[in-house]
């Protein structure tokens, strides 16, 4: 019984909390040019990926793009969801952030998803290299997306 109750609760809780941050990217998509945001959604409308970049992050990949790092959190979050960064370096070597998703599961359909997104956000300027941690469904997502990027693991 106590299993079915949090259950619910934490049905409750991820569709609320899915909810405000939808409202909040709206309300950002409302009062910023160029800020992109775009989702995806499992059976029953439930939220599933989440990708969002503002208008400074469309500028620094299009001048620092060509070097795409594309690193995932292993789930330490509340939700237990991957979090992903793609990030590069300026050319002052501090750190870009060019885009963030959260992703519902670390499948070759989702990271295909989030590659795609991605390049629609940033007029599908593709990067030269790739550094990734070496997931092997991530890697065969960039190299189907990518055929022409140099791809590296990181170490």
């Amino acid at each position: 019984m106590y299993n079915r109750i949090d259950a619910k609760r934490q049905d409750e809780a991820f569709e609320s909390d899915s909810h405000a941050a939808l409202m909040y990217l709206q309300s950002k998509a409302n009062s910023e040019t160029n800020f992109y945001c775009r989702f995806s959604t499992y059976e029953k409308d439930r939220l599933a990926n989440i990708f969002w970049r503002d208008s400074h992050s469309l500028f620094e990949y299009q001048c620092f793009g060509d070097v795409l790092v594309f690193d995932s959190t292993y789930k330490t979050n509340a939700y237990a969801k991957p979090l992903v960064l793609f990030v590069g370096v300026n050319n002052h070597r501090a750190t870009c952030v060019f885009g963030v998703v959260l992703l519902s599961n670390e499948t070759m359909q989702s990271y295909r998803w989030v590659i795609n997104t991605l390049m629609d956000s940033m007029g599908h300027k593709h990067p030269i290299s790739i550094l990734t941690d070496g997931d092997k469904a991530m890697r065969q997502a960039l190299d189907e997306i990518f055929p022409n990027s140099q791809h590296r693991i990181c170490g």
